[in-house]
């Protein structure tokens, strides 16, 4: 049984959310954003771009699920001497259809004998950004006369941006106009709006094209003519009295785009519609003349086969098929934020173009301001942390990733050990000898811009993508990123996930990997931190509280370079540098990294932590983890010498011998960071690396142990009241008096989920494990009720000093719901940590794809940002799924099904690379003993005659399939020759077996 779809009946009456199409309309075409609801016919809003470009006006959810009905698409027919508006009020025979690539409607209205179907999805591989919309109004009666109004209430023109139509909407009418073309009609402004003495003509604009039964719709734009007194768009007067299409008024108001039918209908009627945006007229013209009668249907399956191939390198069939369904949809949402890797040669090597990302931001979201670039070859914008995660598990679907993404973001750690925040993909710069290229390509140039400057002369997609590749291979990439907007301290966290997952795949670059690679650079941001006397306040109230943590700096270089050159070192020596500076800012109880650079760690909604002096025992775990695999490298590799930062060397001493000490260590980092404005490189013997990191572990080895004695379970949050301090004696420019402190006293915070989630990573025990697991199981973090992990206990007895957290309602966003990313993120440690069987009874209850969807309000098949939980004052919410999709759940998921289907590490490397067959699978996974799985172009079938779960057993045989030649293997893995092939890609099947071992 495979699941295509997921389908709501009686849709309209269901708990409302939002959802959206792809965005992805393949390497040839332009993207479009579309958020659509269950209510109505379900459009809320698309556009090209961002929010300034809405085709349909963009309304944050809670406005939407009311105007969708309002100013969205509607179906108006008249039959028999009676109308009716489809999908206008909701009733039983309606149904909703959910698929990854398009999202369809159907109502039967049984005294009308009719049923229509509408079916949305976005056109792909076109040259400009459009929503299609199929109509299908079927008879279920005899042949007769039917009259069809049908198409958007309200269309933008192009060039409103968003705030300003909030604003002024009413002037904005004042600009707007629509020409009617052959076989098109296009809104636009007729010239720029803006309150200024330069004033452009505007030529882009949004279109409407419609047939209908194959032939050019009659068109109506003029809204008041539909509707005539009835401003609230209920119901079209002027259609039920017998529309005019003559002298339509196109000037001074929003228009509609519907189209017109009047005829007899047979069988069925279908209109087939396209909404979107082009640069200029002339662009519209050659797609016109091309839509003929297959057009739409062709179109329909196009963009269907375009998601398929996006999400080809993952199959897995189990016995659960709405799991496997589940798989793919969070693997096409993970790629949404993190990107499809896209393989280019260039000059500095093979690397990763992702395509199709974006920054996460729809009407659930309407606090992010996204961006869908319009452009062919696709790439978005991202957050580092948001990025990164996403990215974690790319290396157990796509070939040619190698150790990009680890280049990517070990790059971008800044000598102070941050980071910066905007990760905006990768340009180029042609470094070739073709005199036009160089005189007409800019100075960085996309994929997308060099196909769109060939297609502009005349070549095909073909050519365009070939003449692309050469000039590829003669361009460096350069990493496009930004400062941003601040320091989060858990960002640093997720670069070593990369490198883990990196060497899982492949073992034996390790030394590569580490050491032979001189190509990492230093990412310098405009800002600095600073020191403790310049961020800690006395406030009038008498409180102290850590403040304005960061100061803008002019003449920053953005990488970090010697006399103009980029300085570049290893990864070792990023690895060194990051883990050296976030040691130094353990609190004063040597447990926490401080959170003193004005933001917090992963939970953004306790933004007050860093004010009172705020650490995290989560990212001290994670640093743990880090220098505990960097110690066993150092002494795994015997090199002499290591290049580093040469004020890394000093604080290499200071550190040793401050012997853990806070107020020395503390000085320290201090006084290093006022030596990161004139840098160069210097050579340090292995043996002092060694001996520091030796330092660094033994303490952070220490740290654990004392957040593990705390009472309960291990805090994720600690906070300091200042109780000494001297004054500072500079000059502050805020309100208070800047001081030094000196003596702290500790507070934990109660307890949240994300320490123990990071902890099982590291405990030193099964037994430890299972311990904190059920410490956990029985604590006010779990939720008995709904049997689901809450992101913290109860924070009523804090004060508003946290953090907009405390604000929140409970069971709500990141206050003591169920967050689905750091719930996954717990579920993920406990599948690392050995815990096999708790990890199986959690998902059942956990994952959303085994949730009752009645409860959960949207597609099971969808993550959920947050989950609202039983403590919510709102019971109709209890289990209810907010904010939809592109969330960090997708990532934890994704590593989950990598340790479930291949196990811990599938490949290892001792004198010998080998690939082995330890899957972590329950047996209520297997279907007829059998569960198959995709990785790369491999099939593995496994094979499981033991009536048990595979929890790490080996295999009883192995069975290749090679080119049809069938080769059977009486050891538990594969040898080099043949791990070899399979990583690099070859076609194979292999069939693995277990049996009941006789005694």
């Amino acid at each position: 049984m495979h699941i295509d779809f997921i389908e709501i009946k009686n849709y309209g009456i269901k708990k409302p959310f939002t959802s959206f199409l792809p965005g992805i309309a393949g390497l040839f075409g332009r993207p479009l954003w579309t958020f659509y609801t269950n209510r109505g016919q379900l459009m809320m809003s698309f556009g090209f771009r961002d929010k300034n470009g809405a085709i349909q006006e963009f309304f944050p959810a809670n406005a939407g699920y009311m105007y969708e009905r309002v100013n969205g698409f509607k179906t108006f027919i008249k039959i028999d001497h009676k109308y009716y508006s489809f999908f206008n009020e909701p009733n039983d025979n309606q149904v909703m259809r959910i698929y990854k690539d398009r999202v369809e409607i159907e109502e039967t209205n049984n005294e009308l004998k009719l049923t229509v179907n509408i079916t949305y999805f976005t056109i792909p591989n076109e040259s400009v950004s459009a929503l299609a919309r199929i109509v299908k109004i079927i008879n279920n009666g005899e042949p007769r006369e039917i009259e069809v109004l049908d198409g958007l209430t309200q269309i933008l023109p192009c060039g409103i941006d968003y705030g300003g139509y909030k604003a002024v909407s009413n002037l904005l009418q004042s600009w707007m106009d629509v020409d009617f073309e052959e076989g098109f009609a296009f809104f636009k402004l007729r010239g720029s709006t803006a309150d200024s003495t330069m004033v452009s003509e505007v030529t882009d604009g949004n279109f409407f094209i419609s047939k209908i039964n194959n032939n050019p719709a009659p068109m109506m734009v003029d809204i008041k003519r539909v509707y005539e007194h009835d401003t609230s768009f209920n119901k079209p007067h002027g259609f039920i009295k017998g529309i005019n299409l003559q002298d339509q008024v196109t000037v001074n108001q929003v228009p509609c785009a519907y189209s017109y039918y009047s005829g007899k209908i047979d069988d069925e009627v279908i209109i087939e519609s396209m909404f979107g945006y082009a640069s200029n007229k002339e662009d519209i013209k050659p797609l016109v003349k091309k839509i003929d009668k297959i057009y739409f249907s062709n179109k329909l399956v196009e963009n269907e086969n375009v998601i398929k191939e996006v999400l080809k390198e993952l199959k897995v069939e189990t016995n659960y098929p709405l799991y496997d369904a589940y798989l793919q949809q969070s693997l096409l949402d993970n790629l949404l934020r993190g990107g499809k890797p896209y393989p280019f040669v260039t000059k500095n090597g093979l690397m990763s173009y992702h395509l199709y990302s974006r920054k996460h931001g729809d009407p659930e979201r309407d606090y992010n301001f996204f961006t869908l670039e319009p452009m062919y070859f696709s790439q978005g914008n991202g957050n580092f942390r948001d990025v990164l995660q996403n990215r974690r598990n790319d290396n157990f679907f796509y070939l040619d990733v190698k150790d990009f993404n680890i280049k990517y973001f070990g790059s971008t750690i800044q000598p102070d050990g941050y980071n910066p925040l905007s990760i905006e993909g990768v340009k180029f710069k042609y470094e070739g000898n073709n005199t036009e290229y160089t005189k007409n390509l800019n100075e960085l140039f996309t994929p997308g811009e060099v196909i769109k400057y060939l297609i502009d002369r005349g070549l095909s997609n073909e050519e365009a993508y070939f003449e692309l590749t050469n000039i590829l291979k003669d361009s460096v990439y350069e990493l496009e990123v930004n400062y941003g907007e601040g320091f989060w301290q858990d960002h640093f966290t997720y670069l070593y996930d990369l490198i883990e997952n990196y060497l899982r795949i492949y073992p034996d670059k390790e030394i590569d990997l580490l050491f032979n690679d001189q190509s990492y650079s230093f990412f310098q941001s405009p800002v600095k931190v600073r020191p403790r006397d310049e961020k800690s306040y006395l406030m009038p109230d008498g409180k102290i509280r850590q403040h304005e943590a960061l100061a803008w700096m002019e003449g920053i270089d953005k990488w970090a370079n010697s006399n103009g050159k980029v300085l570049k070192v290893n990864l070792a020596s990023k690895l060194l540098t990051l883990i050296l500076n976030k040691y130094s800012l353990l609190d004063s109880d040597n447990i926490g990294v401080m959170y003193e650079a004005d933001r917090p760690g992963w939970n953004d909604a306790l933004n007050g932590l860093p004010g009172v002096f705020g650490s995290g025992v989560g990212e001290m775990i994670e640093l743990l983890r880090l220098t505990r695999y960097y110690d066993e490298v150092l002494q795994k590799y015997d090199k002499d010498k290591l290049v580093v930062l040469k004020p890394l060397v000093k604080l290499m001493d200071d550190l040793i011998n401050a012997n853990g000490k806070f107020e020395q260590r503390l000085t320290a980092i201090e006084e290093y960071r006022t030596k990161l404005f004139d840098l160069e490189l210097v050579e340090v013997e292995t043996r002092k690396v060694k001996e520091v990191i030796k330092e660094v572990l033994k303490q952070l080895e220490k740290a654990f142990e004392s957040a593990k004695k705390l009472p309960g379970i291990i805090p994720t949050y600690l906070t300091y009241e200042v109780t000494d301090y001297v004054d500072s004696n500079k000059t502050s420019h805020l309100e208070g008096k800047l001081i030094i402190p000196t003596k702290y006293k500790r507070s934990e915070v109660a307890p949240f989920l994300e320490a123990p989630a990071r902890a099982m990573k590291v405990l030193n025990s099964h037994e430890e494990a299972l311990d904190l697991y059920k410490k956990v199981k029985v604590s006010d973090i779990y939720d008995h009720k709904l049997k689901m992990y809450k992101t913290s206990g109860d924070l009523s007895h804090h004060s508003h000093d946290l953090g907009r957290i405390r604000m929140f309602t409970k069971g709500w966003l990141e206050r003591e719901s169920n967050f689905l990313h750091m719930n996954y993120k717990y579920l993920f440690g406990l599948i690392k940590a050995g815990l096999y069987q708790q990890y199986y009874e959690e998902i059942f209850d956990n994952y959303t794809c085994f949730m009752d969807m009645e409860v959960y309000g949207r597609s099971v098949l969808e993550n959920s940002s947050f989950i609202a939980t039983s403590n919510n004052p709102d019971p109709k919410n209890h289990g209810r799924g907010f904010v939809s999709r592109l969330s960090g759940s997708t990532a934890e998921l994704m590593s989950m099904y990598t340790y479930m289907f291949f196990g811990k590490n599938p490949f290892i490397y001792d004198t010998e690379l080998k690939m082995i067959f330890k899957p972590i699978l329950d047996k209520s996974f297997f279907k007829d003993n059998k569960v198959t799985v995709r990785f790369y172009n491999s099939t593995i079938n496994y094979i499981n005659n033991t009536g048990k779960s595979l929890y790490e057993d080996e295999p009883t045989y192995i069975e290749l399939i090679d080119n049809d030649n069938k080769i059977t293997l009486d050891v538990n893995y594969l040898n080099e020759k043949w791990a070899k092939r399979i990583r690099k890609g070859d076609a194979m099947v292999i069939n693995v077996y277990y049996k009941i071992h006789e005694k």
